[in-house]
């Protein structure tokens, strides 16, 4: 009997650790999914600047924009992503590449310089995504690691 007892709890210990396992696993992995045609709110590590950053449905391109409605209407339909995208252009492009729990923006300005920033061991839930540190390399500025949590908060 009491082994029975000590059995049972085994095979429920083993399955609730599969089961945080798996959703840990899912969720560290799952931001190439997540981020295709919506808009994320990022607020500065120093908490005094927030962008929108609205991702492409498909492709790498992003719209940034301090507006938020700006960003909203990008996140529409292709169309209207695309507008956005040639009006910000006029000033640099932005990109993306999210892979893993890992996602980079990079900002190539009209005379071809880029800077980019690699936001790392990146949480995604539906709701936002969390990085618990990014590298940044800026053009004619120098490049860094900051140790900080950045969260990304959907708002469409």
């Amino acid at each position: 009997m009491h082994k029975k007892r000590w059995t049972i709890v085994g095979i429920i210990v083993v399955i609730i650790l599969l089961v945080v396992g798996g959703t840990y696993w899912n969720m560290s992995h799952s931001v190439a999914k997540k981020v295709p045609g919506n808009t994320y709110r990022y607020q500065s590590v120093s908490k005094d600047k927030a962008l929108y950053i609205t991702f492409a449905q498909s492709g790498d391109q992003v719209v940034v924009n301090q507006n938020k409605s700006t960003a909203l209407k990008a996140a529409t339909n292709s169309s209207d992503f695309n507008s956005e995208y040639q009006t910000q252009s006029k000033d640099a492009t932005w990109t993306y590449k999210a892979d893993g729990g890992t996602l980079t923006l990079a900002e190539t300005s009209k005379d071809n310089k880029v800077s980019q920033w690699q936001y790392n061991k990146i949480l995604a839930t539906s709701k936002k995504f969390t990085s618990h540190s990014f590298t940044y390399q800026i053009a004619d500025a120098g490049q860094g690691q900051v140790k900080s949590k950045t969260v990304f908060e959907k708002v469409n």
